[in-house]
């Protein structure tokens, strides 16, 4: 009786391994990417040893190793191999070149300084290279392909997204050597990991940090994503499936997190840190083959997820304001366009460079500020920029690092919003310092940023902002309508607009300007060292805003979308938007429909209009429209304010997280 229960024991684990493994196959063929045209040619190319000649087997690089390539040939070729649909479908030739190139890698087995590829990258591609041909391989490749695979560690103390790619490792190293303990350990590895966190992984609002209090939301939150909704597909109707609890952290990750931080597959440098130093990354948001297994998990979500299917494939955008107070990072959504804000508290860490990534990208998340409407405004473009002139970022020529402060946070009613920042950046010597406070206030289709308290210590040269730097689409008119700008760098006077690709730049105060319009030449080796050699050239806009030195106190400009110069030139003359106060204990603007946003620095009285007024005792953030306030306190301190509207007082609590407080005026 013992043995035939454990006979059935094992035939139970049996099938559920087997079918984890033939749903990942079936994964593996319904995601494929159209294999390279070269594909079926590696065939004819691989030299008699096992290897390809264009391959750099000896390169060290740490972020780009060269080697992988050759396995990452080997799943090209095997999902030719095995797909009946296609041509080479068990094709003799092409069976004989994987055998050869496989037992080059079985033999040689390269190992890199990295140990990423070591316990992950490499074993990644050697799992889907079994799952592929398992039932096909001799058995001697077989068992070396898993001695190879084998080099996973499942570390249980890893976070996040290490955590679930060395658990998914180990899940399917467990299914194909029949290890039910491993394959149970490590599905509880991940869904352990699922949870709404306070440390590296999903936070409360859905943003996606690691390495820290580090936005990571389309990098390690991609592995993280992509692994677990697979994963738990896998599982599905299984003894190892997940709880719901889980499946809905995941969906609601998706639709409250994921689909906000970019407009439909189209994303910028803020929301994914190191890896915007990587080419195509700023695509990465591409969810589309993933969503077919989402609602196959999650049918209950369906309708969502096919809305953010179709807005991926160019139908239709999101609409509203939000802000990911754990993140400091702010979305603000219309039909026409999406702008994005990435600024930076004590409360978040700078931006990473490590393993020879990221080069240049020390004042990132410094309150840089990217406006997209086609998807084609910085994608790819980064090897090009001048990184002293970040769009949206207030600098000086010098500036090496941002110093972090408390007060940086936003507030919103869902629809429209507003960030504020108390600012700093200095040199690498720390004797140079530039500080302000900045607003970046969105309202219909128009975003109004205000610079107060601009002060400079030892600084010689310029203070300028960058009000954009991206790719040279359109013409570029100035002033007037018909007045396009040639190729060059610009010294502009008296600007009251610019308009390009629709696009309106209206200083609110009289300013200079540098209008840099160049044909640009660059590599992907200058911002990450395992990037392309080749060189690059494209076309870059880069309208910046001199400060002048006398008076460095105040300056703002407004983004508006403008279909046409004409529009633009309407807009400057006859603003929507009126500059209620712009100093360093109040910044405050009002619009045409009397929504009122106000950063208050310090305690103090807004007036509004002949008679209205809003009055508060702590530093806060206010909207008003309406009889309906928003609050907020960004030094997520919790506190209590006491504020005084027209004469109407009250005293309101405000969340520690940074969160808006919707409070009915009466």
């Amino acid at each position: 009786m013992i043995i035939a229960f454990q006979v059935l024991l094992h035939l139970t684990v049996s099938a559920q391994a087997d079918l984890l493994l033939n749903r990942y196959h079936d994964f593996l063929l319904r995601t494929a990417k159209t294999p390279p045209i070269e594909t079926a040619d590696w065939a004819h190319t691989l030299l008699p040893t096992g290897r390809w000649p264009d391959i750099d087997y000896n390169n060290a690089d740490l972020s780009k190793w060269k080697a992988p390539q050759h396995l990452q040939r080997l799943v090209n070729m095997a999902l030719l191999w095995t797909d009946s649909t296609s041509a080479q479908f068990h094709d003799e030739k092409l069976w004989t070149a994987i055998n050869s190139a496989l037992d080059h890698w079985l033999v040689h087995r390269y190992q890199s300084a990295n140990w990423w590829f070591n316990e992950i990258g490499i074993p990644q591609y050697m799992r889907d290279i079994i799952i592929l041909l398992r039932q096909d391989l001799t058995p001697d490749r077989l068992e070396q392909s898993l001695e190879v695979m084998a080099q996973l560690r499942v570390h249980d103390d890893y976070l996040a997204g290490n955590l679930v790619w060395c658990a998914d490792l180990g899940l399917h190293y467990g299914a194909l050597t029949g290890d039910e303990q491993l394959m149970r350990h490590c599905r509880n590895l991940i869904v352990n990991e699922i949870n709404i966190t306070d440390s590296e992984g999903i936070w409360p609002d859905y943003s996606f940090q690691q390495h820290g209090r580090r936005l990571q939301m389309y990098q390690y939150g991609k592995a993280f994503l992509w692994e677990s909704v697979r994963i738990a597909w896998q599982c599905r109707d299984t003894p190892l499936a997940f709880p719901k609890v889980k499946i809905d952290i995941l969906t609601d990750f998706i639709v409250e997190g994921w689909q906000w931080m970019a407009r439909g597959i189209h994303t910028v440098p803020g929301t994914m840190d190191r890896s915007a130093s990587r080419m195509g990354e700023l695509r990465s948001v591409d969810l589309r083959p993933l969503i077919p297994f989402a609602m196959e998990l999650a049918p209950d979500r369906a309708t969502a997820f096919m809305q953010l299917e179709s807005i991926q494939d160019g139908h239709g955008a999101l609409k509203g304001y939000r802000h990911y107070p754990y993140a400091d990072f702010t979305a603000f959504h219309r039909p026409g366009f999406s702008f994005f804000l990435k600024t930076i508290s004590d409360r978040t860490l700078p931006t990473e460079s490590i393993n020879k990534e990221n080069l240049l990208g020390k004042l990132l998340h410094s309150g840089d500020a990217y406006l997209i409407r086609n998807g084609e405004e910085y994608f790819d473009l980064l090897p090009l920029w001048d990184w002293t002139a970040l769009p949206g970022v207030t600098a000086f020529r010098d500036a090496h690092a941002v110093s972090r402060k408390p007060f940086v946070g936003s507030v919103d009613d869902g629809t429209s919003g507003f960030s504020a920042m108390d600012y700093m950046l200095q040199d690498e010597s720390g004797t140079q310092t530039l500080a302000a406070r900045k607003i970046w206030a969105c309202h219909d289709d128009l975003i109004v940023c205000l610079i107060s308290g601009l002060t400079g210590e030892n600084i010689e040269g310029e203070v300028y902002t960058a009000l954009d730097q991206c790719r040279w689409q359109d013409d570029v008119t100035v002033n007037r309508p018909g007045n396009i700008v040639k190729a060059g760098i610009h010294s502009l006077h008296h600007v009251n607009w610019i308009h390009h690709a629709g696009f309106a730049y209206i200083p609110l105060y009289p300013s200079d300007f540098q209008l840099k319009l160049l044909e640009v030449a660059g590599k992907w080796t200058t911002i990450n060292n395992g990037g392309s050699e080749d060189e690059l050239n494209d076309r870059i806009f880069l309208p910046i805003m001199h400060h002048s030195k006398p008076d460095r106190s105040v300056a703002g400009y407004v983004l508006a979308l403008a279909e046409t110069p004409k529009r633009a030139a309407r807009l400057a003359k006859k603003s929507r938007w009126k500059i209620l106060k712009n100093t360093a204990d109040c910044q405050a603007v009002q619009f045409a429909d009397k929504t009122v946003m106000a950063a208050f620095y310090r305690s103090g009285k807004l007036e509004i209009g002949k008679r209205g007024y809003i009055e508060v005792n702590q530093p806060c953030l206010v909207m008003m429209h309406g009889n309906e306030l928003n609050i907020s306190d960004p030094s997520h301190k919790g506190m209590q304010v006491e504020i005084n509207i027209n004469g109407s007082k009250t005293t309101i609590a405000m969340p520690a997280d940074g969160m808006a407080t919707r409070y009915a005026i009466k």
